[in-house]
């Protein structure tokens, strides 16, 4: 963008990256680089339970009385909610990606198939259309002895927003974060917007992370609040 200054609309020294499920990552990637139980409490207290009270003070008297009866693993005591971790999961449902759900063993053999070996796919090198990125799948896959390619351990570091927050902080990265996911995303792990968002703010950065109750993957339900903090956060006003 900044190379097309000039060539493309807008100005390339304010730039809001927004996408959606592997776009969202993307997305983070981009801002970054210019199931453990120890996250239980803190998922619960921080960003399940303020999700659902939000979801529920909203709703009518009636509304909100047939929710909680359809819905039993809730407790509401007129002000907040509150609910146990393994509740929380068996009212989410079970995941959608098998385990390992990312670096896949064996290795995909149809590269029509877009979906299956995605990722993968991303780290395919000349006439080998998938390729191990973790050691684990590897050996799993093709034995003890196997090894990384030489070239993996770089790439990891090229497309994971965390390397850029976490293990070597960058300098140059977006200082401003707006993150949000579905409470019903059995996609995506909990705890992925859950680090990120954590170690942006452990850096100073300004953060706005939520999750929306009830919702799926790839959800989006404040839109006018987004445009309005990109407005507040790049200063434009149309």
């Amino acid at each position: 963008m900044r190379a097309n200054k000039g060539r493309v609309p807008g100005n390339v020294d304010r730039i809001f990256s927004a996408g959606t499920s592997a776009g969202g990552a993307l997305s983070a990637l981009l801002g970054a680089s210019g199931d453990s139980p120890i996250y239980d409490e803190y998922l619960l207290t921080t960003y399940m339970r303020p999700s659902a009270t939000t979801y529920l003070a909203a709703l009518s008297e009636a509304d909100r009385k047939t929710y909680l009866a359809k819905n039993t693993f809730l407790t509401w005591d007129g002000k907040k909610a509150t609910f146990t971790w393994a509740d929380f999961l068996t009212h989410v449902g079970a995941r959608k990606k098998d385990a390992p759900a990312f670096d896949l063993f064996p290795l995909p053999t149809d590269t029509s198939d877009t979906m299956t070996g995605d990722i993968n796919n991303e780290f395919g090198l000349g006439t080998a259309p998938f390729r191990h990125f973790t050691l684990y799948s590897l050996r799993k896959d093709k034995g003890t002895s196997a090894r990384l390619a030489s070239d993996i351990p770089e790439k990891l570091r090229l497309m994971n927003p965390m390397y850029h927050l976490a293990d070597k902080p960058n300098p140059g990265r977006t200082k401003h974060w707006w993150i949000r996911l579905g409470a019903a995303d059995s996609d995506t792990s909990l705890t992925v917007s859950a680090n990120l968002a954590a170690a942006a703010n452990q850096l100073g950065d300004d953060v706005s992370h939520l999750y929306y109750w009830d919702a799926g993957h790839g959800a989006n339900e404040d839109a006018g609040d987004f445009i309005a903090w990109i407005a507040k956060t790049s200063g434009y006003r149309p």
